[in-house]
């Protein structure tokens, strides 16, 4: 119990510090139909939404990339990579873990809780209880009479309706039923996010089972090799395949009784939007986790038919032996020793290891794709190449020329003023060249300065930096 308690994404979320501005945060770009988002459009979002909850009352004194950054750490939001393109870089986003859709669920529920008792949750459990009785009983005479009176039942209600004495439920009962059937459905997405997780751990003990076989050709290697689909006889995966065949099994009907639903029983607009988009969001989630699946086992039986294992195993076997160096070490070396490396400024363009693309082939019996057509040369303009360079660097010559102009014009400089005077055309990355050039030219004054900026989205930005001094020209 301990370690649900620490490691839980459910309760890690619920029990941090600015827990409701999170929940908040999070349900707002991530709940509902949408589910995924690219990594620095997520920070983005949160950064605007971020004032508004100070204006609550919250302290929030970070940036939407802390956030974000901190959530993946605790297991709250989960990476993944979208598909790409063919010959294009695939984007990092970010999704909802099982645990921090189970917590929006639970604080919803504290929101907008459901009265304790109604007629219709109560006839809902007390029915399900006598079926359950009925079908659980060893005794094929009683489950004989059990079904003769359920007979009777439906014949007599057939003929009320003959007779047009069947009436319709109430409006308050029936918006009731249509509410309670939403609840329900709500848990569903939490349900699906476990059944990728499950999907996920599953994947990796069968790879660890791989790498960690001597290489003979056992049993467990042979079905693999055949085809043998070990992810769909898991427990998640028979589930999740249940479930996509109940799903298109039903769909037409159950589309029918939405449409019927809606034109009958009187709801609030939100809650007949939820409605009407359920069956199409239970469907894409069904599609995408069985694409899941799928992807997971071709690439177990490309990892044993292509050869790739026993590079894998060499592999393993390397990160071992530097993880057991890296142990020995640690009683000697300090968490902060320098390690004399350093990155100069802007000349790698920030990205997560996740935005790569390794290459896919795309499964063991793919064809290479044909190879398009060479384009013929056209001239590039230099206007048009300092531009793609400013997508990928800091603008290093600009912002000096920005800082020698403002201390020739007063005689000194600080961030602040050489962004009052020229504003970041580049955002914050503007800011941190500035930053950058006024640690190694600059005086520190010791005091600290407001900094204000722009985003590349229009946004207003505010920091506070320690002040430095450009007393003469930079180099």
């Amino acid at each position: 119990m301990r370690a649900l308690l620490q490691e839980h994404p459910a309760w890690v979320l619920l029990r941090s510090r600015n827990a409701a501005a999170a929940v908040v945060l999070l349900d707002r770009n991530l709940g509902a139909s949408r589910r995924r988002l690219p990594v620095e459009q997520l920070a983005d979002r949160i950064d605007d939404d971020v004032p508004e909850l100070r204006r609550a009352g919250f302290e929030l004194p970070y940036s939407g990339y802390f956030y974000v950054s901190e959530w993946i750490d605790e297991g709250v939001l989960v990476r993944r990579r979208a598909p790409q393109a063919a010959g294009e870089p695939g984007v990092e986003t970010v999704e909802l873990s099982d645990g921090a859709l189970l917590a929006i669920r639970f604080v919803s529920r504290l929101r907008r809780p459901h009265p304790a008792v109604t007629p219709s949750r109560l006839g809902a459990v007390l029915d399900g209880l006598h079926r359950l009785a009925d079908e659980a009983d060893p005794d094929p005479e009683a489950r004989l009479a059990a079904l003769l009176e359920q007979r009777a039942a439906l014949d007599a209600k057939i003929e009320r309706a003959r007779r047009g004495d069947s009436e319709a439920l109430p409006p308050d009962v029936a918006a009731e039923r249509a509410r309670e059937v939403l609840a329900l459905a709500g848990d569903i997405p939490a349900d699906l996010a476990r059944v990728r997780t499950e999907l996920e751990r599953t994947d990796r003990e069968l790879r660890r089972r791989l790498l960690e076989s001597d290489g003979s050709r056992d049993t467990f290697l042979d079905d693999i090799y055949r085809g043998v689909d070990h992810l769909a006889e898991s427990e998640a995966g028979r589930g999740l395949v249940a479930f996509r065949d109940l799903l298109r099994q039903a769909e037409h009907a159950a589309q029918d009784d939405v449409g019927r639903v809606l034109d009958t029983v009187h709801l609030a607009p939100g809650e007949a939007s939820a409605l009407r988009r359920l069956l199409p969001t239970l469907q894409d989630a069904a599609d995408e986790l069985t694409d899941t699946m799928a992807v997971l086992r071709r690439a177990l039986q490309r990892m044993v038919r292509s050869g790739e294992l026993p590079v894998e195993r060499a592999l393993r076997r390397l990160i071992g032996e530097a993880q057991d160096a890296a142990l020995a070490a640690a009683p000697d070396v300090e968490p902060g020793a320098e390690m004399r490396l350093t990155l100069p400024l802007g000349t790698v363009a920030p990205r997560s290891v996740g935005g790569l693309a390794p290459h896919n082939p795309g499964g063991e019996d793919a064809e290479a794709p044909p190879a398009d057509p060479a384009l013929p040369a056209r001239v590039v303009s230099l206007t048009a190449l300092r531009a793609m360079a400013r997508d990928s660097e800091i603008d290093v010559d600009e912002l000096r020329g920005h800082v020698n102009e403002r201390v020739e014009s007063v005689g000194r400089a600080t961030v602040a003023s050489v962004l009052a005077a020229h504003p970041a055309t580049q955002g914050a990355a503007s800011v941190v060249g500035l930053l950058a050039l006024a640690e190694q030219n600059g005086v520190p004054t010791g005091n600290r300065e407001d900094v204000n900026w722009r985003s590349s989205r229009g946004v207003a930005r505010r920091a506070v930096l320690p002040q430095h001094q450009f007393e003469e020209h930079v180099p």
